[in-house]
């Protein structure tokens, strides 16, 4: 049994047929614990608000049980995640996280309190802190990410990447509903994540 967090983007509503919710419901099929919560406000988020659902979430979390514990983040739930990192809310450290399509925190200017420089040193230690190993996931062709994930995160984070070719910004309109990938790399951390 793995405990696993789940945290959507900016404007996500967890709809039908989106590849968060499709692996939520997969793994909860398969005995996981899963927490994947409808974060507040999501069309002009607070991270505030955000963090205070995301604590309650990681404590419960903690409460379950002793297995894996594991992170997902999209987009703005990727920059969430680092900011988690670099607060007190982590009881113990992640022993997997992806970080899907994480937003260019220079395009968060609606949303300031989830900006960060991630070429600070601080960032980059608390990422390396909060979990055993962290992956980027990203494409050749997201508009969250102009300068590329390997120029925006991976260099600076000093984290692996894996890109994928044509993905966007892995949105349901742009086909991201089932994601076998995703769903296999629970169990296997080498899977390749573009198998559909």
């Amino acid at each position: 049994m793995k405990r696993v967090l789940i945290i959507h983007g900016w404007g996500n509503e967890r709809p039908e047929g989106h590849w968060h919710r499709l692996l939520a419901t997969a793994l909860r099929k398969d005995g996981h614990v899963v927490a994947y919560p409808q974060l507040p406000d999501t069309e002009l988020p607070s991270l505030a608000k955000w963090l205070a659902v995301l604590k309650v979430e990681l404590d419960m979390l903690k409460e379950a049980g002793d297995g894996e514990l594991l992170v997902f983040g999209h987009s703005l739930g990727c920059l969430t995640w680092l900011h988690i990192a670099q607060s007190n809310l982590l009881k113990e450290k992640a022993s997997r996280v992806m970080l899907v399509a994480p937003a260019d925190p220079e395009l968060c200017g609606e949303v300031p309190d989830f900006q960060m420089d991630l070429s600070a040193p601080a960032v980059k230690t608390a990422a390396h802190n909060a979990a055993k190993s962290t992956l980027l996931v990203g494409s050749d062709s997201d508009h969250w990410l102009p300068k590329g994930i390997e120029a925006t995160f991976a260099t600076p984070l000093d984290l692996p990447f894996v890109l994928i070719q044509g993905a966007g910004h892995f949105a349901v309109e742009e086909g991201w509903t089932p994601w076998q990938g995703v769903i296999n790399w629970v169990n296997d951390a080498d899977t390749d994540l573009s198998v559909r």
